[in-house]
């Protein structure tokens, strides 16, 4: 049983070379990015909004954000990773004030924050020992009306990628969950379980989209050929489609808290 939330502290130069610094990763970026702007116009409205990213990792997400001209709040369990975020704040828009804070999601409270019009939360919840209970604590931090961005590793699409691969006996086990310490996600979640936890609490779906629903299916070969550009089209394409956005390697939903 995992007894502790993941902290990143010993991968943050290979998750910045491999993850955030590689071609997967970018489509990644790009996929969430688009998602939210088509779904939350407010972002390019030319108001000011209060936003927090949890779990913010190298804080490419709070940089666009801040550079729309919003109040960005960042924080990680990382240490390194909020350091890593500190550079490229200092490096990329030096004279933007930001937040940057080292704290667990547990340890974020309204009463030292405030509130938030939207609060980010992306690759976290399948890295926490208790994923449920750790969101719902995170939603008293957005404002009535308010907004959350989750994105999280689906778990229909770690059993799809090893029956392809002829990990039988892994996906009929029904035991995905990874060890303390490991790169597999101790907790990866489906659409139903996450979806169902929305509603139990009220709040309004507003989207969904599957992230990487056609690159990490694709031929080695194939991936380096595209254009990472061409790549991204065909995602966005069909990253909200049914039966889609299902395949996604994670799932990316828009939901809005109750006024």
């Amino acid at each position: 049983m995992i007894q502790s939330d993941r902290n990143f502290d010993d991968l943050t130069t290979r998750f910045a070379r491999n993850i955030y610094g590689s071609a997967k990763g970018e489509v990644r970026l790009a996929i969430v990015w688009e998602h939210l702007l088509q779904t939350l116009p407010q972002l390019t409205a030319g108001k000011t909004l209060r936003i927090l990213d949890a779990g913010c990792g190298l804080g490419q997400m709070g940089l666009k954000l801040a550079e729309l001209g919003h109040e960005v709040v960042l924080s990680d369990l990382s240490e390194k990773m909020v350091e890593e975020t500190r550079v490229l704040f200092a490096r990329q828009l030096p004279d933007t004030e930001v937040r940057l804070i080292h704290a667990s999601v547990q340890d974020l409270h309204g009463e030292d924050l405030g509130r938030f019009d939207l609060v980010l939360f992306h690759a976290v919840l399948e890295w926490l020992a208790e994923p449920k209970q750790t969101l719902e604590h995170l939603l008293t931090l957005i404002r009535p009306a308010g907004n959350l961005s989750l994105m999280f590793y689906n778990r229909d699409a770690l059993v799809f990628r090893n029956l392809i691969r002829g990990n039988w006996r892994k996906a009929e086990s029904d035991n995905l969950q990874g060890e303390e310490g490991g790169l597999t996600p101790y907790n990866p979640l489906t659409l139903e379980q996450v979806q169902g936890w929305l509603q139990q609490w009220q709040l309004d779906l507003l989207s969904r989209a599957g992230v990487r629903v056609v690159y990490d299916y694709m031929d080695r070969k194939m991936r380096e050929a595209r254009p990472t550009e061409e790549v991204v089209r065909i995602e966005m394409k069909y990253a909200r489609q049914e039966p889609y956005l299902h395949m996604g390697r994670y799932l990316h939903l828009i939901a809005q808290k109750g006024g």
